[in-house]
């Protein structure tokens, strides 16, 4: 029988309040006045209420997995959603069928229930612990989103709880109301626009024909030695341009074979042993996955071998070079969410394959050894894209990224506060050489394509300087419009943090 919760108060001086007021990652965390586990839609509304009515600022807690610090809310209300964990079969305001997830489900409560229940499943991400309600409206992006697209693409309604006239009240923007309508505008918006600008949301309906997981999947992974790369640097130049070129011929909108593959090159600091190539594919037949892997590794000198330990969250715990699992398990495999630690992110969309020069900077940079700052856990992570993602219009969604190969995450790790300093300007050095060629920002509609809203990165702006480069660089010409639904649906920008949308003034 199911515990029926009213909601709860965590006030300074609760167990529950250090907790509920720190981010996944060690580096966030606040003093906010209270913190409201929200219980359901009527409980999200009186509270966000009360908080207006006490002048509190209020944010939005889900999986607590933001890259940076925008739910840190000294002296305000951090309205938590983590009980509200519901996915189920529903219907949307108009009456038709939808599989229905609310705003504190995790990745795992989707995949478990989806799939046990229904046999379904959603093209999302990979880590377990993280929160539907930032990941989704960011866009959504996971293994399986070369064959279904972004998670955002099976998207029908958004429940929002927004603010008007300086009250809260809940909103259903469903993706049939009026074109140019502001109910219309508040979907769009959160087909990508990020988590915290608009409102509280509490839930996401999804088409009732959203995705059948594949039966089975071979899952591989293959390492090359740092310690024979180290003396082979033409490898590492081959290396990557193999992974980039095979992605240049095999991701259209149309691709006719390798739509199923998804692969990540992770791409470690010398220092931690192994760069690895992690790969999914999910035809039955092994045979396109051995092609991939061959045609990444040809030409080069350095042997890989089997790699059966962990490199920053990804492994194939058996003596193989490949397996094939039942998807289900293949997904538990790939379920890492990391330890508790520091970081530091950037990202990265790539429209074409890296050149001698990029490839050169990653090299000297994961070469580079920085005295007593330990980078065993530092990373550059190469996702494929492309192929059904890039068979929507920029202006589709609020994803603006249709055209990309690569997803590139940039990623350092430590646990000493006294780090901070030296990894934040580690990595930062090594973003802005990469890119130095446009700016030291991945620009966009060129070679690439900007970055990853869910990657947030505040190193490109904040709201309050002049000329800030994220609204470019995450929502390229969808910017205008954001705004617009910004200045109607949140004018007073109750909902705001470091890189928030600002309203569209007249």
């Amino acid at each position: 029988m199911r515990h029926e919760f009213s909601g709860r108060t965590v006030l300074p001086g609760d167990p529950r309040y250090r907790t509920l007021s720190q981010g996944f990652n060690q580096r966030w965390h606040s003093s906010p006045a209270y913190i409201r586990l929200v219980a359901d839609e009527a409980d999200a509304v009186a509270e966000l209420n009360r908080a207006l009515d006490r002048g509190l600022r209020p944010t939005v807690r889900g999986g607590g997995h933001c890259y940076e610090g925008f739910v840190d809310n000294d002296r305000g209300v951090i309205l938590d959603l983590s009980t509200m964990r519901g996915v189920a079969a529903g219907a949307d305001k108009f009456g038709r069928p939808t599989y229905c997830v609310e705003g504190g489900a995790t990745n795992w409560d989707v995949y478990t229930t989806l799939f046990r229940e229904y046999a379904v499943t959603l093209p999302a991400g990979s880590c377990y612990s993280v929160g539907a309600g930032g990941h989704i409206c960011g866009g959504g992006f996971g293994v399986l989103s070369r064959r279904h697209g972004l998670t955002v693409d099976h998207l029908v309604q958004v429940d929002v709880v927004t603010v008007r006239g300086g009250r809260a009240a809940v909103t259903r923007a469903n993706r049939e109301d009026a074109s140019g309508s502001p109910e219309q505008d508040l979907f769009w918006a959160h087909t990508g626009g990020g988590g915290g600008n608009f409102g509280v949301v509490l839930r996401y309906h999804f088409s009732i024909d959203a995705p059948e997981p594949p039966p089975r999947v071979w899952i591989s992974s293959t390492a090359w030695p740092w310690n024979e790369l180290i003396n082979r640097p033409s490898d590492f130049e081959r290396l990557l341009t193999n992974f980039g070129s095979f992605l240049a011929a095999h991701s259209g909108p149309r691709e006719p074979v390798y739509d199923g593959l998804f692969a990540i090159l992770k791409l470690t600091h010398h220092s931690n042993g192994n760069v690895v190539l992690f790969s999914q594919w999910d035809g039955d037949d092994p045979g396109p996955l051995d092609e991939f892997v061959a045609s990444v590794e040809q030409g080069m000198a350095t042997r890989s071998v089997v790699q059966t330990h962990s490199v920053a969250g990804l492994f194939l715990p058996y003596p193989e070079k490949r397996r094939q699992l039942p998807w289900f398990q293949a997904t538990m495999t790939l379920n890492p969410s990391g330890d508790n630690q520091r970081g530091k992110y950037k990202s990265a969309y790539h429209r074409e394959p890296f050149d001698r020069a990029r490839i050169g900077t990653l090299w000297d940079w994961l070469t580079r050894d920085v005295s007593g700052v330990d980078l065993t856990k530092t990373l550059v992570q190469i996702d494929s894209y492309g192929c059904r993602i890039n068979a929507r219009r920029p202006e589709e969604t609020a994803v603006a990224q249709r055209d990309s190969i690569m997803k590139l995450q940039y990623q350092t790790y430590w646990t000493d506060p006294a780090e901070d300093a030296d990894h934040l300007a580690y990595l930062s050095g090594l973003y802005r050489e990469v890119y130095r060629e446009t700016g030291g920002v991945p620009e966009i509609d060129t070679a690439t394509d900007g970055a990853y809203v869910n990657y947030p990165d505040v190193d490109l702006g904040t709201v309050d300087q002049p000329d800030p480069a994220y609204p470019r660089l995450y929502y390229k010409g969808n910017y205008p419009r954001l705004q617009r639904t910004k200045a109607y649906w949140d004018g007073e920008e109750v909902f705001h943090h470091a890189q928030s949308i600002r309203p569209l003034r007249a």
